[in-house]
């Protein structure tokens, strides 16, 4: 079912996430992630108007329909979580509502499993995809307006002996990550190499999010866990007695996805996103989201990595 939109606040993301998965786990709540999302975010996209000019883009039928879909899999603060009222919200879910607004629609969030977020697209379910990572294969049959730097980073307990760690270092421990995402296939390659050389094997565990791998990493049932870059960053600056980053690389973009076939719908949207760097909603959001580092405002069109895995 879809929900609308609705601005939630991202204090204690870190508690109102990792409890769905295990309220056992989330006794304290002093132990959680602390962020900060003001008011004066809440008021900006609230505060946003219709462009007349950007509305004139929208493809016919979704002008009156009044509103589109937006699939997303909500387990990766601060891009994108269900805050502690139920509500989907973080930097991703703003971004694409002021969007919405510049373009005279409501956006409608459809939470989904990462997994099913693309074969929901090609199916029709939604309209459009938040934050998946822009790669060569998935450019088949869609495309993505790129709009915020990512890579990939290790988060540790603060228990574990290694304090850096590289993919080719992992031998020896176990690794947790989101089952479909990147860092499926580099774990296995981490695997591989450390078979090659002859040493301790890396253990890889699949996860339906990047919040039960952390938690698996907080219980100890795993020494680590691979996942997009600025989630990663977030539980460790968030947790720093808990949790420690142990490697990150960044290397290549997250995209808002649009089917191929839907060329009107994606035109309008990136010029309201792009709408929303110009009017300084875009930075506004990096900022109180703590994500300027991964600043990307071009709003660009396929602009990922050619190669597959990267």
């Amino acid at each position: 079912m879809g929900t609308p939109l609705r601005k939630g606040s991202i204090t204690g993301i870190a508690l109102a996430v990792l409890c769905v998965s295990a309220p056992a786990g989330c006794a304290n709540p002093d132990d959680g992630a602390e962020g900060g999302v003001g008011k004066g975010t809440e008021d900006l996209v609230a505060t946003v108007d219709r462009d007349p000019e950007i509305a004139a883009m929208v493809p016919r039928e979704i002008a009156k329909r009044g509103s589109f879909t937006a699939a997303v899999n909500p387990s990766s603060p601060p891009i994108k979580f269900v805050d502690d009222s139920g509500d989907i919200t973080g930097f991703t879910p703003e971004l694409v509502t002021a969007a919405g607004k510049l373009m005279g629609l409501d956006v409608v969030m459809k939470q989904t499993s990462f997994d099913a977020l693309i074969p929901g697209l090609e199916a029709r379910r939604f309209d459009v995809i938040l934050s998946i990572n822009d790669l060569a294969d998935r450019r088949e049959k869609t495309d993505f307006i790129d709009y915020l730097q990512t890579g990939t980073a290790i988060l540790g307990a603060t228990s574990l002996p290694q304090d850096e760690l590289t993919p080719k270092k992992l031998c020896g421990l176990s690794v947790g990550y989101v089952r479909g995402n990147v860092q499926q296939d580099l774990v296995a390659a981490a695997a591989e190499h450390c078979a090659e050389a002859g040493a301790k094997r890396v253990t890889g565990t699949a996860f339906q999010d990047i919040n039960a791998a952390i938690l698996a990493v907080q219980s100890g049932q795993i020494d680590t866990a691979w996942g997009d870059a600025p989630s990663i960053s977030y539980n460790a600056e968030k947790n720093p007695k808990r949790y420690k980053e142990l490697y990150r690389e960044i290397s290549g973009p997250y995209g808002v996805g649009v089917n191929k076939q839907d060329t009107e719908l994606r035109d309008a949207l990136r010029a309201a996103l792009r709408k929303c760097v110009e009017n300084g909603i875009y930075r506004k959001l990096l900022k109180d989201y703590g994500l300027t580092d991964y600043e990307l405002p071009d709003m660009s069109l396929n602009k990922g990595p050619a190669d597959e895995h990267a």
